[in-house]
């Protein structure tokens, strides 16, 4: 950081800012993966997103992954995308380029067979790659408010520490970023079973009190769904190792990452914050 209020990011067009400018290459179903590997491996700073869906979904898993691919091909610190297809996929790339397309940064959309195949598609996919790249090395980091951060908070190896250490210390980190107009997201949702009580308290309205213990009402249900008992599969063996004994006791942890600050929505699966 600069100061106490800025860092020093890359302003985007679209207002958000980045802190880094990465080449993202996408594939839009899993039979693309290996020529987008091929691609990224031939560019420094190129990054290879792992997508092994795309065909044998349902629709709405589909959309869902629409979304998460649109919102990393739109995300601040990307640069730039190739989106490589096979053509025959269930998940409509065309619309993914598109959506991609819409954000403030160039798309080089790829179809296997309509470049002639493997060899020239990963051809025409790195030189799209390395011009994107160069075209952001130009880019100079320049002070950016605080308040542009969105930041996404991760447990790593949960152990006894955790709740007394590592998550409080984060808590605070969430609550300083929070202060200074910055985004907190809060993951890991099966994580927070046995806890979302002492979020909804936290929650800034009653209808995001609703949403978010309707969301983990329906995490839990999934869970059950599948015949496995999920409180029996946490803690990790890694967790117990380290200390911790149930999984409430995890979440307890779990939920100190988020600060004290109040929680003012509750976000699905890919979807971007706009508050």
């Amino acid at each position: 950081m600069s100061d106490m209020n800025t860092f020093l990011g890359y302003p985007r067009r679209d207002g958000r800012v980045g802190i880094r400018n990465l080449v993202a290459v996408i594939p839009s179903c899993g039979c693309a993966n290996h020529a987008a590997e091929m691609i990224a491996r031939q560019v420094p700073g190129a990054a290879f997103v792992d997508y092994v869906g795309g065909c044998s979904e349902t629709n709405a898993d589909l959309e869902v992954a629409i979304d998460i691919l649109a919102g990393i091909g739109q995300h601040p610190n990307v640069i730039g995308t190739v989106l490589v297809s096979l053509g025959c996929e269930a998940l409509d790339a065309r619309r993914l380029a598109e959506r991609i397309g819409a954000g403030p940064s160039p798309i080089e959309f790829l179809v296997i067979p309509e470049e002639g195949g493997m060899r020239r598609t990963v051809e025409r996919g790195a030189e799209a790659a390395r011009r994107m790249a160069a075209a952001a090395a130009g880019l100079e980091r320049r002070p950016c408010p605080v308040s542009a951060l969105a930041v996404g908070l991760e447990c790593g190896g949960s152990d006894a520490t955790s709740g007394m250490a590592a998550n409080p210390a984060m808590g605070a980190f969430s609550d300083r970023l929070v202060a200074q107009g910055a985004r907190v997201i809060l993951a890991e949702t099966s994580e927070l079973l046995g806890a979302e009580h002492i979020l909804a308290e936290r929650a800034a309205t009653p209808e995001v009190r609703e949403r978010l213990l309707a969301v983990i009402a329906e995490c839990e249900r999934l869970l059950k769904a599948t015949g496995e008992d999920f409180m029996g599969k946490q803690p990790t063996p890694g967790n117990v190792r380290g200390g911790i004994s149930t999984v409430e006791e995890k979440a307890l942890g779990d939920v100190l990452k988020g600060g004290t600050t109040p929680v003012v929505d509750v976000l699905a699966y890919g979807q971007r914050p706009t508050l």
